[in-house]
């Protein structure tokens, strides 16, 4: 195979470990509506699911239950905005991995789901010694994964071949999303895997058990 040119990432769950402080922010809401404090094992797997997976966690809301999803879904996102810089760190061995792309000039970026809004934030004051060279968001583009939208965006943006471009994220979407844009895909196991679901079954050409192990392709 064609040694990679870009490595494109997802951000949650993949680059930066924020299940901490969405767990806090999840519990500030139940707090509001006199529930028990929520399990972290069950926040940590949902939060690749986005924020409305979180909230209709968070309150005990059927997925029927759209307006009220959206509604809190919101709430939670207010709260998130207070405390998403706290205790989010980028998972362990992604600040070497990301030192030896930029070392070697290999082509990097981030393709989220995150609204900008949060995104831009969390990547200024956490990756920012890294110089990312680009964030892609659903802001961005007009379009979500498993859209490929973002991820022809970066590829635009590093004027690099699909082909020779892998997408590494935490949830089934990215691979789809990956495919979609018919890049090579990796599944970035130690991240917020649905409880069930497997990573092993998502069809990812590569399966990184943790960030040091992506190395092995640079």
């Amino acid at each position: 195979m064609k040694d990679i040119e870009l490595f494109a990432f997802d951000l949650d769950g993949t680059l930066l470990d924020t299940a901490p402080d969405f767990f806090k922010s999840v519990n500030i809401l139940r707090q509001k509506y006199n529930l028990d404090e929520a399990d972290y094992v069950q926040v940590r797997s949902l939060v690749s699911q986005g924020a409305a997976s979180l909230a209709a966690y968070a309150l005990e809301l059927k997925l029927d239950e759209t307006e009220a999803i959206e509604f809190h879904r919101q709430e939670l996102l207010e709260i998130y905005e207070e405390c998403c810089l706290d205790a989010t760190k980028p998972f362990d061995g992604v600040d070497t991995l990301l030192a030896k792309l930029n070392e070697k000039q290999i082509k990097w970026g981030i393709v989220t789901n995150k609204p900008r809004k949060f995104a831009e934030k969390i990547v200024i004051n956490k990756l920012d010694k890294h110089n990312p060279p680009f964030l892609v968001c659903p802001d961005d583009v007009g379009a979500r994964k498993p859209e490929p939208d973002g991820l022809i965006q970066a590829l635009k943006i590093s004027n690099t071949n699909s082909k020779n471009s892998i997408y590494i994220g935490d949830h089934r979407i990215d691979i789809e999303a990956g495919k979609n844009a018919k890049m090579i895909t990796g599944a970035a196991a130690y991240g917020y895997i649905p409880l069930e679901d497997d990573a092993n079954n998502w069809g990812a050409k590569y399966i990184f058990l943790h960030a040091k192990e992506i190395e092995t392709l640079t």
